[in-house]
């Protein structure tokens, strides 16, 4: 067994500051809304006190990464504008959508498992699309993304999907 070490790095997360840096931002693009990125528990500092933080700065959005977090951020009262971007195939994406979480589809299948998810709960389910511009990130390439949009617009015209936006990881 190795002996007790000492801590040779701490961090001490400044919650004033996160909400003063989010207000700052939101100061110089007043008429932009603000996505605040929270996953990964708020980057290790706490996702739900990471997640007020910014709320109380002005985020308008949060984003993270997994339905879990979003899940989770609901469970602790937050009812604002929240995405969540990664999922795997056969996704339980019903209690997200029943409790206004937006959701990313990369692909026609996975359009597919929203839409449906959305259907066994009565809810339309709100969807980005996402783009892949180059990083290899993940979602449609410029060959995949005429399917994938028409499948969002058949899904939305049926009712089953609302399109809330696109998005993409810039390669540049």
């Amino acid at each position: 067994t190795l002996p007790p070490l000492d801590a040779r790095a701490e961090i001490v997360v400044d919650l004033d500051a996160i909400r003063h840096n989010v207000a700052t931002l939101k100061a110089r693009v007043p008429d932009a809304q603000m996505m605040t990125v929270v996953k990964a528990d708020g980057y290790g500092h706490g996702l739900v006190q990471s997640a007020r933080a910014a709320r109380a700065g002005g985020a308008d959005w949060l984003g993270v990464a997994v339905l879990e977090e979003a899940l989770a951020l609901r469970d602790a009262g937050d009812t604002g504008p929240l995405f969540a971007w990664l999922a795997v195939p056969g996704e339980d994406y019903a209690p997200a959508i029943q409790r206004g979480v937006d959701v990313a589809a990369y692909t026609v299948d996975q359009l597919a498992e929203i839409a449906a998810a959305g259907r066994s709960v009565g809810v339309r389910a709100r969807v980005q699309l996402k783009c892949d511009t180059g990083l290899g990130r993940g979602g449609a390439t410029e060959r995949q993304w005429p399917t994938l949009v028409e499948a969002a617009a058949d899904a939305e015209q049926a009712g089953a999907v609302q399109v809330t936006g696109i998005w993409s990881h810039f390669a540049c």
